[in-house]
Formats: C-alpha cells, sequence, structure tokens
C-alpha cells in the first residue's frame, strides 16, 4: 500500500513513517523541503518539497494532489492542522479511491475551536477551568472586572486563523497581572477573534490518546509530561505511559461521541490540586507530537488507523501497554534546560516550588535511564537523529550570528 505522510519536519511524521515503513507500506514524505527529518528515515521511499500550507495553501493542495496521482498514493496521512485545514475541502480533487486520513472539517471544527468545545463540555458536565469567553479584544472591559485570580491564562479559540492567503497561528499565552492582560488584548493580533481566559490550573497534565469510532474507544493510551518546552507548559520533551485513568477515558468519550469522531484524537486533561478533578484542557483531532511512546509502548495508532480505514475489525483494547516507559526528545530536552537556566522560575510562571536549576541540570544529564526510549534518535534508523542534529546547530549559529 502506498502511503504519502505530510509535514516531514515533524517528529510526529517520523513516527508515523517508520510505523508505516516497518509495517511494508511503501511511504513518501512531502514538507516545505524534499530532505526533512521524516524523509531522511530509511523507511521513507521518496521525499518532495512542497508550498508551505499555512501560506500557499492553493499551491499547497495543488502539490498534494500532483505526488498522489503521480506516486499512487492510496492513503494521505495528513499529520498537522494546517495540512488538515488546507486538504479537507479539496477531497473531490484527489484521485477516485484514494484515502484522507482525518475527520471532516465540520467536526475538526467541533473540537478544535476551543470555545465551541469548552461550551459543549459544560453541557456534558465535563470538568474545565472557569472559562470567560471573549468574541474579540472589545469584550475585554466587558468581563475583566470578574476575574479575581492572576496569573491567568489566555487561550486564542483557533490554533490557526485563515486571513487573506495565510493563516494567523495562535500560541497560549499568560498574564500575572491585570496590566499585563490588557497589554497582551491590546497588541496580539490572533486576539482580535474569539478567545478564551482561563484560570490556570496548578496540577499535573495527562495526554489520553484514542482511536475512536462508533461512539467507542478503539484503542487507548494515555501519558504524562514530565518536562515540556517551554517549561511554563508547551510541547513535551520528557513524557512517561501511565495506567488509563476512567474519569478521563469516560469524559473523552462523551466529548467524541457527541460530535460523531471517526478517527485518532488526543484529549488533554489537567488533575486539579485544589479538588481532585480532572479539567479538559484541550482536544486535538491529530497524531500527537509524543506519538512514538505510544508506538515504543505496543499501541500502534498509525497502523491501527490505516487497518481501521481499510475495514479490519479491531477489537476494542483498554490499557494494554507497558507503563513506566518514557520517552526523551533530546535536543527538547536541551532547550528545556536551557530555558530554565536563563530564567527565574517566577519569569516563567513555574510554582516557587519547582526543580531548582541544579535539578534541572541533573535531570538533563540523566538523559540514559532505564525503560527510555527517544522520539528521534533510533539506532535502526539513525539518520534522522544526525539531521536534526545539524539542523540545531544550523539554528543555533544563526541566532547567535
Amino acid at each position: 500500500m502506498n502511503v504519502l505522510v505530510t509535514d516531514g519536519e515533524n517528529r510526529s511524521a517520523l513516527a508515523a513513517t517508520r510505523s508505516l515503513g516497518r509495517g511494508e507500506c511503501r511511504v513518501v514524505v512531502v514538507g516545505t523541503a524534499a530532505h526533512n527529518l521524516a524523509s531522511s528515515s530509511r523507511f521513507c521511499r521518496k521525499g518532495f518539497s512542497v508550498p508551505d500550507p499555512l501560506r500557499e495553501g492553493a499551491d499547497y493542495v495543488k502539490a498534494i494532489v500532483d505526488i498522489t496521482a503521480r506516486e499512487g498514493v492510496d492513503v494521505i496521512f495528513p499529520m498537522t492542522e494546517q495540512s488538515i485545514y488546507q486538504l479537507n475541502p479539496a477531497r473531490h480533487r484527489l484521485p477516485s479511491g484514494v484515502v484522507l486520513a482525518c475527520p471532516s472539517a465540520e467536526k475538526m471544527l467541533a473540537i478544535s475551536d476551543k470555545s465551541t468545545l469548552c461550551r459543549l463540555a459544560e453541557s456534558l458536565q465535563v470538568p474545565i477551568p472557569k472559562t470567560l469567553y471573549l468574541s474579540g479584544a472589545g469584550d475585554l472591559p466587558v468581563v475583566i472586572g470578574e476575574i479575581d485570580n492572576y496569573p491567568v491564562v489566555v487561550k486564542p479559540a483557533l490554533s490557526k486563523i485563515k486571513e487573506g492567503e495565510g493563516y494567523l497561528s495562535a500560541t497560549v499565552s499568560y498574564a500575572s497581572t491585570r496590566e499585563e492582560l490588557e497589554f497582551l488584548y491590546a497588541t496580539t493580533s490572533i486576539l482580535r477573534y474569539p478567545s478564551m481566559i482561563q484560570e490556570k490550573i496548578v496540577g499535573p497534565g495527562t495526554g489520553l490518546f484514542t482511536l475512536f469510532a462508533e461512539n467507542r474507544h478503539l484503542a487507548l493510551f494515555s501519558h504524562q509530561r514530565l518536562r515540556e518546552k517551554p517549561p511554563s507548559g508547551g510541547v513535551s520533551v520528557v513524557s512517561e505511559s501511565v495506567p488509563l485513568d476512567e474519569e478521563m477515558v469516560e469524559a473523552a468519550g462523551k466529548l467524541l461521541s457527541a460530535v460523531g469522531w471517526n478517527g485518532v484524537a488526543m484529549v488533554e486533561f489537567k488533575r486539579d490540586q485544589r479538588d481532585g478533578k480532572a479539567k479538559l484542557m484541550e482536544i486535538n483531532g491529530r497524531f500527537w507530537g509524543s506519538l512514538q511512546l505510544a508506538i515504543a509502548c505496543g499501541v500502534d495508532f498509525p497502523s491501527l488507523l490505516l487497518g481501521h480505514l481499510n475495514g479490519r475489525v479491531l477489537q476494542a483494547k483498554g490499557g494494554d501497554y507497558r507503563v513506566g516507559h518514557k520517552l526523551k526528545w533530546f535536543f527538547g530536552t536541551l532547550d528545556h534546560l536551557l530555558i530554565r537556566l536563563k530564567n527565574r522560575n517566577e519569569k516563567l510562571n513555574l510554582p516557587i516550588d519547582s526543580p531548582s536549576k541544579c535539578a534541572a541540570v541533573a535531570d538533563f544529564l540523566m538523559i540514559w535511564e532505564k525503560n527510555t526510549s527517544f522520539d528521534v534518535f533510533d539506532c535502526d534508523d539513525p539518520w534522522p537523529f544526525w539531521f536534526e542534529g545539524r539542523e540545531y546547530l544550523r539554528h543555533t549559529i544563526r541566532d547567535k550570528g
């Protein structure tokens, strides 16, 4: 079977390429450069350069359609939201029989619009942080008086907003004071669009991963983030597989059933230290950055999804995977350490009792541990690690220059 994997610059694309390639699929990878992280893998047969889906959407779609026809592709795995957003409306342009491995645009919007999702969660009695909903920056003076405690978390409703021919990309921001919050809304372009202001939840973050269809979980996996980049909250750089939390499994099932979901999703929660409840953070309707951890622990989501799309009947599986296994992203952990060393905990919005800088150094030096695997480094497929190292060094020299 011929499979096209998009966004080869991403670690999730590398994990999918290795998974499907080891499963004897013929994998081709596209990215903004033909030689990228995933295409450097020995499990990639060909790499292609395509336009940036964020900035050149029409040209990107045309390139994908052309490559799909030329390479006899059977299934397209879009790995990022921007690729899903661009390819979903173009399904009719794909050659007959080609499967786009993501839910429809309508279902994607139902979970990717954080404001809509949080309102749905409230209606289903799924706990969320205390939330204020804004239709735009002009609503801030109306709601700011309702905020009792800082810091607060500011989340644009959508992670990507189409503006002209391109997209605005959103990030989660923090405001420690009323003045900081007002400054954010006065200076951040994407906050002209709908957004939310939420209380900051202190507690462990847990990701629940699922292949969901027909109102049930077909495969499940859960991990906890141990370190992130930036340290205040962001991309996972060290994560660990943990047992399934039935409260989270039930909540995720309610939400995904309500929107008629069919495919993979990552449902993120934080366990609030104050009341012990698992609070919904967001849902990502795509493969996730730490996909390799699930695969390493025995839940091969790319292969399972491919089988599901091809009509294979999957028996629902619960927590049948390795627990206590860690995944480390080497260059991500290095960035995490450098950020910690350059900044005080208060500046990073970390709790006062967070590990010291010395502890952060000690954590980094324990890079080789038992029950640990790596996101990019793989003795059986070493070239992506060398590619990433070269790119990391190149960007570091450029930034310092």
